[in-house]
């Protein structure tokens, strides 16, 4: 049987079980696929344990996208763009690292959304590594403008600095994520805005902007699946907003196709996932 895993802190919610062992099942793979949550400064020893175990390969979540390249021999050109791996591959015993995270949501924006290309103008809410990938990503597809929003700036000028490097044509801006003229103007110019931050996940949580600063002929994609009072609001005024569970199934139909060699069985995986 092969094996593979999804490793971070925390990772009990993980919804990529499901949905990989349903593309194992389809295509007649005998599979496992498991949780495992690495407490911090436990990440080496249990990449090690897993190449001791023969494993064919494993997803990353946060907070651990970063720090596992060192611990890969090869990193892909979109991971070492975005500084982020959430895949890796064990070739025998030779470890490589891939993103798919930033192909899983342009990927999502074209199902979700039915855009073909990168739209011009995009604006983030939040600054981790979710927005990282994303936006470095869009910034070497074919964005022309990206606006970066976080309550503190040093994580949003660090993705800049990502961006500049790997698509020196893309125009950066970096403004708080507060109730401020700059971001309001960006929020009115853009073409599509992406929720990144976790608000959302939890009942109560405060929007993260008001979301009639959006125009109803915005798309938003949230990367939180849970409803929430700002999903809720945007879909009243009349804006199409996305969950991102879309996102996720197709970052995770790249990475089975990077351990298999097979093409993903996408529907599959989608009903298992969305059922999950």
């Amino acid at each position: 049987m092969l094996k593979y895993a999804v490793i971070g802190y925390p990772v009990k919610h993980s919804k990529s079980p499901a949905m990989q062992l349903a593309g194992f099942h389809a295509l007649g793979i005998d599979a496992s696929y498991e949780k495992v949550e690495v407490v911090p400064g436990q990440l080496s020893a249990v990449v090690k344990h897993f190449v001791a175990e023969g494993y064919s390969g494993w997803n990353i979540t946060v907070p651990y996208k970063e720090e596992i390249i060192p611990l890969v021999e090869v990193v892909g050109e979109e991971a070492l763009a975005a500084h982020s791996v959430n895949t890796v591959v064990n070739r025998d015993g030779r470890l490589l690292g891939y993103s798919t995270d930033g192909y899983g949501v342009a990927q999502a924006l074209h199902h979700d959304f039915g855009l073909t290309a990168q739209p011009a103008r995009q604006v983030y809410l939040g600054a981790g590594g979710a927005a990282r990938a994303a936006a470095v990503y869009a910034a070497r597809h074919g964005a022309k403008h990206i606006t970066l929003a976080n309550r503190t700036a040093t994580n949003a000028e660090r993705i800049a600095m990502l961006i500049h490097s790997a698509a020196p044509k893309c125009e950066v801006v970096v403004t708080p994520l507060a109730e401020c003229e700059e971001l309001r103007m960006a929020l009115t110019e853009a073409e599509l805005v992406l929720q990144c931050t976790s608000l959302g996940l939890h009942s109560g949580d405060p929007v993260p902007v008001p979301p009639e600063w959006i125009p109803a002929t915005t798309p938003v994609f949230d990367f939180v699946y849970t409803p929430s009072e700002f999903k809720e609001r945007l879909a009243t005024q009349g804006n199409c907003v996305s969950n991102g569970l879309e996102m996720l199934l197709q970052q995770g139909c790249m990475s089975f196709e990077l351990w298999t060699g097979h093409p993903a069985p996408v529907e599959a995986m989608r009903r298992a996932l969305y059922q999950n």
